[in-house]
């Protein structure tokens, strides 16, 4: 499987394109800069990488030549982890970005596309308990849980074979294959990424379309 990821360099993107590799499929990263931190190279060794930006439309129908899959892990970067630790990404960053991807796809045809969203965005957000919901109302989290938001209510007319991924508190370390779908979250649930990544890519290679395309997910 040829496979496009987005957002490579991000703790999740990183396990993508580390565990599609593994898997044996074919993986390109599109990344606005060649890595410099060790630890993203290391993670990222073995894949191919297409150095731009993905809302030039030149850039992005480049990366999306030939691929089957993208595996978008794209977010809004905070410069802490408060609430109202300053953005340093724009407010709709994820929402542009799968504005312009849906159709550049289409233009390339490549059907299937996934991305990581988070617990809590759209409907989800009746199934978070009443402090996990507070903490995501306030300050630059509620930023990036818009945005999320705007960024999936793109996917039902794009005719793509589309799915949302909804995990919960997302950690570190290796993968468990503890990730599996939920309908409802606890206060003290998380997820690894790695085990995000694990599970997507599973989907990837042998998921038909899904009747339910918003998928909570925790560990």
């Amino acid at each position: 499987m040829r496979v496009l990821v987005l957002g490579a360099s991000g703790g999740c993107g990183r396990w993508l394109a580390r565990i599609a590799r593994a898997r044996g499929h074919d993986v390109t990263a599109l990344v606005r800069t060649a890595p410099s931190d060790d630890a993203v190279r290391d993670a990222l060794g073995g894949t191919r990488m297409i150095e731009g930006s993905l809302l030039d439309p030149d850039v992005l129908q480049r990366a999306l030549r030939g691929q089957q899959v993208v595996l978008c892990a794209l977010g809004i970067r905070r410069a802490g982890r408060s609430p109202w630790a300053p953005l340093r990404s724009p407010p709709d960053f994820v929402a542009s970005a799968v504005r312009g991807l849906i159709p550049a796809m289409q233009q390339a045809g490549v059907q299937k596309l996934q991305v990581i969203s988070a617990a809590g965005v759209g409907d989800s957000h009746s199934q978070l308990s009443w402090p996990v919901q507070r903490l995501i109302d306030a300050g630059n989290v509620a930023v990036a849980y818009r945005d999320l938001a705007a960024m999936e209510a793109q996917l039902p007319s794009s005719r793509l074979d589309w799915l949302a991924v909804r995990p919960v508190t997302l950690v570190d370390g290796p993968v468990t294959g503890a990730a599996h779908a939920v309908d409802r979250y606890s206060l003290f649930s998380t997820i690894r990424r790695a085990d995000v990544a694990q599970w997507m890519v599973e989907q990837a290679e042998v998921r038909p379309p899904l009747t339910v395309r918003d998928v909570m997910l925790r560990g």
